[in-house]
């Protein structure tokens, strides 16, 4: 393990309180540029030794390394992010971050880790949506002057690893006649994969948002709304990811729950971060259910029975 790696302390657990809308955030270099990875999401920094090459695979994977009794993909964020180009060349104070999604391992490679820094999601900003940028990026914050990048791991490791739905087998369609449904998602990717599951199991009254605070906008708007006799004939169900910028999922959910009208919506969490930790704290802010990213085929099912669907026959 190198000694930058074995300074940092990665504990999971540090935030027990839901609906702080706070985030520890391990931030790191890459090519010369800081990013940044939701401290819940790193099981572990490590130092880099022996990587077995593999004969074939996508670009970016270097092969495979050895954690413990684990055979690990170790994906080179610097060729991912840069190609090959010297933004992407290895240094001496490389080393690896050990993520997990859906009980897969996987490692990337950085060049520097500096420090974990607690930071509120108010702080954080969507990276905006420029035409022809498809970067990895869900938002920006600055943090000691410098601003750092947060990165959508999920849909790296989708493209780059193929980290894929394969827990169950696809939905079959369901006529859900307009009944509404909101989720909040920070994901390009993984926002569009919501949506077209959700189309292809039969809901056409679907509104989606960038983060918490969009929709919470969007929800505070319709309560007002006096012409609606049941705010249910306006949202049959929330859908939120846990860490989003300016405000997460637990807050939104907090928020709903302390509403005299909203608090009817039924909340349903779908996140990389659902562990038992996240399960207590969706309890404590009155959330109906978790699933676990990238389970789009119980993520739809679970919206179903949420919402009373799961009785009708199936076409």
């Amino acid at each position: 393990m190198t000694s930058q790696a074995s300074k940092i302390g990665i504990n999971t657990g540090i935030l027990l309180e839901a609906g702080t809308n706070e985030a520890e955030i391990l931030v790191f270099e890459v090519g010369g540029q800081t990013f940044g990875v939701n401290v819940a999401k790193v099981k572990e920094v490590l130092g880099i030794t022996r990587v077995t090459s593999l004969p074939e695979g996508h670009p970016s994977i270097e092969g495979v390394v050895r954690i413990r009794q684990d055979v690990v993909s170790l994906i080179n964020l610097g060729h991912f992010l840069y190609g090959d180009t010297e933004e992407a060349a290895s240094h001496e104070t490389d080393c690896l971050l050990l993520l997990e999604f859906n009980q897969r391992p996987l490692a990337f490679r950085v060049n520097r880790v500096h420090r974990i820094y607690r930071v509120s999601w108010k702080a954080t900003r969507p990276l905006p949506n420029t035409l022809g940028m498809n970067a990895p990026i869900t938002s920006v914050v600055l943090i000691d002057g410098k601003l750092v990048q947060i990165l959508d791991f999920e849909s790296i490791g989708t493209e780059v690893a193929g980290i894929s739905d394969e827990t169950m087998p696809g939905v079959n369609r369901i006529d859900a006649p307009n009944i509404p449904v909101v989720f909040a998602e920070d994901s390009r990717m993984i926002s569009e994969m919501i949506q077209d599951h959700l189309q292809e199991s039969g809901f056409s009254n679907i509104h989606g948002f960038v983060d918490g605070q969009a929709a919470w906008e969007y929800l505070e708007a319709l309560a007002e709304d006096e012409t609606v006799d049941s705010i249910l004939d306006k949202v049959g169900i929330l859908i939120t990811d846990i860490e989003m910028p300016r405000m997460d999922g637990f807050s939104l959910a907090k928020n709903l729950r302390m509403h005299p009208v909203l608090a009817r919506i039924p909340i349903l969490i779908f996140s990389s971060l659902v562990s038992k930790d996240n399960q207590k704290k969706g309890l404590q802010v009155g959330v109906d259910a978790q699933v676990s990213k990238p389970r789009y085929g119980e993520l739809v099912e679970k919206a179903r029975q949420l919402i009373g669907l799961s009785e009708l026959v199936e076409a």
